[in-house]
């Protein structure tokens, strides 16, 4: 298999970043709200209409954020919060938040927009709620309010919401995911401060129940490829053809998938 053959990669937040690009241009497709800027040649910027949102993409990024989110309190006033990306962190992670958040600046109603960013628990019970019942447990830390999947491929460390710990203002929501034993390798997303609920368990959905991600083969992270199911996945240029079949048709397993993954790409309703 060459490092572009089309693959479909489960679980998907283990499918390395993805092509952020192209991601991006499908947001802005879906998305007329935003308007695109590209103010530096490493930078490509969208702008919400309303003019207190925006999302950065650092094309050159290889140590810090790639993705930047933030939103303003008004176009001239201070930074109401920011989520950061980094560069192993898959574009599905990031585009769950972004699209939550369009939905939310877009919506007719100041209620329901309401609802959409901070939803209808307070910002523990939603945490915790986003986590139970999942197909691969996950479990809570005896002495913290940590919480990771059961396989060790991903965990949320909520930030602190008690008023009178030492900190409390710069307190951040900490998301990660990666190859279970192997901390170098992981993807990772932090949602500072006052970063509506409803956003984080956006982002959080998409490892709890993470639906498989396509990618094209070289683009799976190595340490991740023994954790997860990676299979050939049709072409247009293959489905077009009438003869013989082509290997890229055919569903080709390359690695293991944890004995729990989850084997059903929908969502439960929340």
């Amino acid at each position: 298999m060459t490092p572009d053959t089309p693959v479909r990669v489960t679980p998907g937040h283990l499918a390395g970043p993805g092509n952020a690009q192209a991601a991006f241009d499908d947001f802005f497709e879906s998305c007329p709200t935003w308007s695109r800027w590209r103010p530096y040649d490493e930078t490509t910027l969208a702008l919400h209409e309303r003019l207190t949102a925006k999302i950065e993409l650092d094309h050159e990024a290889t140590d810090g954020p790639r993705w930047t989110i933030a939103v303003h309190h008004s176009p001239v006033d201070q930074l109401a919060w920011r989520a950061t990306f980094c560069t192993r962190t898959p574009v599905e992670i990031v585009m769950a938040v972004a699209h939550r958040l369009t939905s939310a600046l877009d919506s007719t109603s100041r209620t329901a927009g309401e609802d959409l960013l901070w939803g209808r628990h307070p910002y523990e019970d939603a945490i915790r709620y986003a986590v139970e019942g999942a197909e691969v447990s996950w479990q809570q830390a005896v002495d913290s309010d940590l919480w990771h999947r059961a396989d060790g491929t991903a965990a949320i460390i909520p930030a602190s919401h008690d008023p009178w710990a030492p900190g409390v203002a710069d307190s951040v929501t900490t998301l990660w995911g990666g190859p279970s034993g192997s901390d170098q390798d992981r993807w990772m997303a932090v949602f500072t401060a006052n970063t509506p609920t409803g956003l984080i368990v956006a982002a959080l959905d998409e490892v709890v129940e993470p639906i498989p991600a396509d990618r094209e083969f070289g683009q799976v992270p190595a340490a991740n490829r023994a954790q997860v199911q990676i299979e050939a996945r049709r072409t247009r240029a293959a489905t077009a053809t009438a003869c013989g079949r082509s290997a890229v048709e055919g569903a080709v397993v390359l690695g293991a998938a944890p004995a729990t993954a989850p084997t059903v790409a929908g969502r439960r309703s929340r």
